[in-house]
């Protein structure tokens, strides 16, 4: 089995998804776009989606986030009645169901992980809901951001559909068959913002940095940016030969170190800065310091252990939870809700997904702060004894 047109196999495609690589005209034409790529399509490069590689604090900080999402499980509730009060739908519910293993190759896990590594480095992240011949969902697959284009209404405010294109082929998606993750970007409402472009600037000088030591340690830690004065007027071949000299010398780690005896009157002088002068390891915590911030990643998590005491990082952990974290959270619930979840209802509200956070330590309370509230409320008359009793269990 495989992937919707696109994602890339070998493997027989199902009869289902073959239909929509087939369908792709049909749902083009009632999106009003025509099935031939247009000349000014703009196509995002990906550029910050290569970072996760090349930059130690971006790997770091895309992978806490992550993981960090996938770890409290996503539970489908049904209402229970005509009142406000949920239940648990169990986990053979046809939606938990395509939750828990959205498709063959995926589980649920991989799936928000994925959509959340996206969304920090583009900015934007889209997954394709397969639908059967009912119109029920059964399956769904992550697009690559640098894939998928969006098709805006005359207006600029209605979305009309997806086009879902690479070297396999193209399929086309309408607004309902997509879940659509974007982060608030201020100069264009189709296209997020990446966290990685407020650092980019600092980032790429903390690459540079590390690009420069390499060399300088390379050349067995003899600079290479040296200028030659001399007192009189050398000649060409002269000049030739001292430069090749230079140049053998540092081509070989065994005689870099070695001295070298210059003409009289013949002068060498570095011309650049040293890695003290350019305050090296300063560039490198700012660099980090810079993705902590654009990212809501504190730099504990990223490996800046030096001021880190237990008590701090305990801190920073609930920090991470109650602003980025939790907020990331209920920004994949309202999206599933508001697009996923209607396929599978009878009457509107009857479902809603939640994650549970009961097992999450760094957004419950600790026994010594419940200890100290309940004491409080139980001196000030709020509670009586047995309430703080029962709500600690005893």
């Amino acid at each position: 089995m495989t992937a919707p047109c696109g994602l890339g196999s070998d493997v027989e495609r199902e009869p289902a998804v073959l239909e929509r690589a087939m369908s792709a005209r049909r749902i083009l034409d009632r999106i009003g776009v025509p099935l031939v790529k247009s000349d000014d399509v703009e196509w995002s490069s990906g550029r910050h989606a290569e970072y996760y590689g090349r930059s130690t604090a971006v790997h770091a900080a895309v992978r806490v986030l992550a993981e960090a999402v996938s770890r409290p499980p996503l539970e489908v509730w049904r209402r229970v009645g005509a009142g406000s009060e949920y239940e648990p739908a169990g986990v053979d519910h046809p939606l938990q169901r395509l939750l828990d293993r959205p498709n063959d190759v995926w589980d649920g896990g991989q799936l928000l992980r994925t959509v959340e590594s996206r969304l920090a480095l583009w900015g934007s992240a889209y997954v394709a809901i397969e639908r059967d011949g009912d119109g029920v969902p059964y399956e769904m697959w992550p697009l690559r951001p640098d894939e998928v284009r969006v098709v805006a209404g005359e207006d600029d405010r209605v979305v009309r559909g997806f086009i879902h294109e690479n070297l396999d082929g193209r399929a086309a998606y309408l607004p309902e068959e997509m879940l659509w993750y974007r982060r608030f970007n201020p100069m264009n409402s189709f296209s997020g913002l990446s966290s990685m472009e407020p650092a980019r600037s600092a980032v790429d000088m903390g690459t540079e940095a590390l690009r420069f030591n390499r060399r300088f340690y390379v050349h067995s830690a003899a600079p290479s940016d040296m200028v030659i004065t001399t007192e009189g007027n050398p000649q060409q071949e002269q000049i030739d030969e001292l430069i090749e000299r230079w140049e053998t010398r540092l081509a070989n780690p065994d005689t870099a170190h070695r001295p070298m005896i210059l003409s009289a009157g013949v002068d060498m002088k570095r011309l650049g800065s040293n890695q003290s002068d350019m305050e090296f390891i300063a560039a490198l915590q700012w660099s980090v310091e810079e993705v902590s911030r654009a990212f809501g990643v504190p730099k504990v998590f990223l490996s800046e252990f030096e001021d880190a005491t237990l008590a701090n990082v305990r801190t920073m952990e609930q920090f991470l939870w109650r602003n980025t974290i939790i907020p990331e959270l209920k920004m994949l619930e309202d999206g599933i809700n508001h697009r996923l979840t209607p396929h599978f209802e009878h009457f509107v509200g009857e479902l809603v997904v939640r994650f549970n956070l009961s097992n999450v330590e760094a957004v419950q309370e600790s026994q010594s702060d419940r200890a100290e509230r309940l004491a409080t409320l139980v001196g000030a008359g709020i509670m009586t004894v047995d309430e703080a009793r029962r709500e600690v269990g005893v």
